[in-house]
């Protein structure tokens, strides 16, 4: 059926979360190599737009925002453009609703009975959502891969005004070395955190032994989190000033993707951030516990995932955990080790 009707107009419906969104990017890609001359719209949610903004295979991004009447624009916006092919990357009952009444030729996204009743292709997603399930997408719609991971996907650019004005303030200086800490996830997947003292630890042991800064990073929701490790390692360093810059909730995507591109090293759980360090090639400590990396594991070759092998019950998919003993089993040395090896060139070895 794909290939009955014109390419003129693609759309894409992209996942809610920055991990999912940074694994639709080869997807991205692949279409628009696939369809060069055809005109990919992106609709996502408006936290993610401006990363969107910094991948060359978007011509132009609806938002998807909250409330009646902006869902009822977005209806009316995805009608009037009479897309050929609609893709949608979520499963969910909005997004297939809105696939449903988009008037596009060919309706493609992933099984939800009832809902997914209204697709003319469909796939079921096995394991997470992301780039194994994406790709048996494209296979259905006869779109041949040649770059099967996000790497380099995204072009950073310059920081932002309100970026340079806090480095600035905070006296950063890009010209030394240093390391992004990533410890925190969003509040319905905290199961995958790992304990602040370990992350206390790691960074006073990257400043000892190698003289790294560590960048603190993450959202609104880690806040209050990574305050806690700052003043941890305040309390254990023994006067050594270890050096600290915490932006945690202070920064944008964009800005992020400046920080990240210019770092020596990214050490962090996995989450969203840790999949754009893999983007933007850093190498990549990526600590886990519950989930699968076979599914979500970063995908560069500098890359080191740190879990612990020998527990049956990962991975578990984040459901019904209480002790967490796959994270709390899991020391510092450990990680500190994944990250030393990375720090002289290795990569790509599980721990």
């Amino acid at each position: 059926m794909i290939e009955t009707v014109n390419h003129r107009k693609l759309c894409v419906i992209h996942l809610n979360q920055l991990g999912d969104l940074v694994f639709s990017l080869p997807l991205l890609k692949a279409l628009k190599e696939k369809y060069p001359d055809s005109e990919i719209h992106s609709i996502i949610k408006p936290q993610l737009a401006e990363l969107v903004s910094l991948s060359p295979y978007v011509d132009r991004i609806l938002l998807r925002k909250s409330g009646l009447r902006e869902k009822l624009s977005l209806l009316r916006k995805v009608r009037q453009n009479e897309y050929d092919v609609v893709i949608s990357l979520s499963n969910s009952e909005e997004c297939l609703f809105l696939t449903a009444l988009s008037k596009a030729r060919v309706k493609v996204g992933f099984s939800h009975f009832p809902w997914d009743v209204v697709l003319d292709i469909k796939e079921r997603v096995e394991g997470h959502h992301g780039w194994h399930n994406n790709l048996r997408l494209l296979e259905r719609l006869d779109v041949k891969v040649q770059k099967r991971d996000y790497v380099g996907l995204i072009i950073p650019s310059l920081l932002g005004e309100d970026g340079r004005e806090l480095v600035e303030s905070e006296g950063f200086d890009f010209r030394k070395r240093f390391v992004i800490i990533s410890p925190g996830t969003s509040l319905r997947r905290k199961v995958k955190q790992w304990e602040e003292e370990k992350f206390a630890e790691v960074i006073i042991l990257l400043h000892e032994r190698y003289r790294l800064t560590s960048v603190l990073v993450g959202g609104r929701d880690n806040v209050e989190l990574n305050a806690a490790i700052v003043s941890m390692v305040k309390e254990k360093d023994n006067g050594k000033n270890v050096s600290m810059l915490n932006l945690t909730g202070r920064i944008t995507l964009r800005d992020l993707c400046f920080f990240l591109k210019r770092a020596s090293l990214f050490v962090g759980i996995d989450s969203g951030i840790m999949h754009l360090a893999s983007c933007m090639d850093v190498p990549v400590v990526g600590i886990f516990g519950p989930s699968d990396p076979f599914y979500v594991g970063p995908q560069n070759e500098r890359s080191i995932v740190v879990r612990e092998e020998e527990m049956s019950c990962v991975p578990c998919y984040l459901k019904g955990c209480r002790d967490r003993a796959c994270m709390k089993e899991l020391g510092a040395e450990k990680v500190l080790h994944a990250c030393e090896q990375l720090l002289h060139g290795g990569g790509n070895r599980p721990q």
